[in-house]
């Protein structure tokens, strides 16, 4: 089975994991938050933890109301709660800064509602260098520059980020591995959106040079957080 001994580590020791914690996890659907979803799965009787799966229905595909379906009764199969919201109108603005602001939103009102510690997304090592990248390229700030955090105190909860030192190919494997179900959103696959051309352009060739690459852009990220801190 795919290694996840080092997700697994974090999870226990390095947020300081307790018994009947209460963790909310932004599922889509697709591999990456399934594989985190399961992880924890694993982990909750262990801590005795209370696990809610928090779905947003982008309502941009035609198969997102099966995928939601597909979820819940997974959800109910292992007894998981299930939150769920559908956007049914956006704006002009940019869809995925748009999409982010309502997962987020709609995040911390399940969180408010079952009093939660942690919010854990399935951000991954691929995720982080496109984040990376793509900032170098527009221009941002020193913290800006160091892509996203796998850990950040929101003051009332935690936002943790576990899959971070993994790649896409890693929970790939681990959820085929598994026979565990999962979403592919097709829309993964039109470059007219940015982080696309950066996914399938350049990740492709900075992984033929060194296969470990992700690991440098990860101390890259935690170097520019520490400075940004300091």
């Amino acid at each position: 089975m795919p290694d996840m001994y080092e997700v697994n580590n974090y999870i226990r020791y390095g947020i300081g994991l307790e018994n009947d914690d209460k963790i909310v996890v932004g599922v889509s659907g697709g591999p990456d938050s399934m594989a985190l979803l399961d992880i924890l799965k694993d982990l909750r009787d262990e801590y005795n933890l209370f696990l809610v799966c928090a779905h947003v229905n982008h309502n941009k595909r035609p198969e997102s109301e099966q995928e939601k379906k597909n979820l819940e009764e997974y959800c109910k199969t292992n007894n998981i709660l299930f939150e769920y919201i559908k956007i049914n109108q956006w704006g002009e603005d940019n869809f995925h800064n748009e999409a982010r602001s309502a997962r987020y939103n709609f995040f911390e009102k399940i969180i408010n509602k079952y009093n939660a510690k942690y919010l854990m997304t399935a951000h991954h090592a691929d995720d982080l260098i496109e984040t990376i990248l793509m900032r170098i390229v527009r221009g941002s700030t020193l913290k800006g520059y160091s892509g996203f955090s796998r850990f950040i105190d929101k003051g009332n909860y935690y936002i943790v980020r576990p899959l971070i030192t993994k790649t896409k190919e890693e929970l790939l494997e681990y959820v085929n591995y598994k026979k565990i179900n999962y979403a592919i959103d097709e829309s993964n696959n039109e470059d007219h959106y940015t982080r696309n051309r950066y996914r399938h352009t350049i990740l492709p060739f900075l992984k033929s040079e060194d296969k470990n690459v992700h690991k440098k852009f990860l101390k890259y990220s935690d170097i520019l957080i520490e400075a940004s801190e300091f």
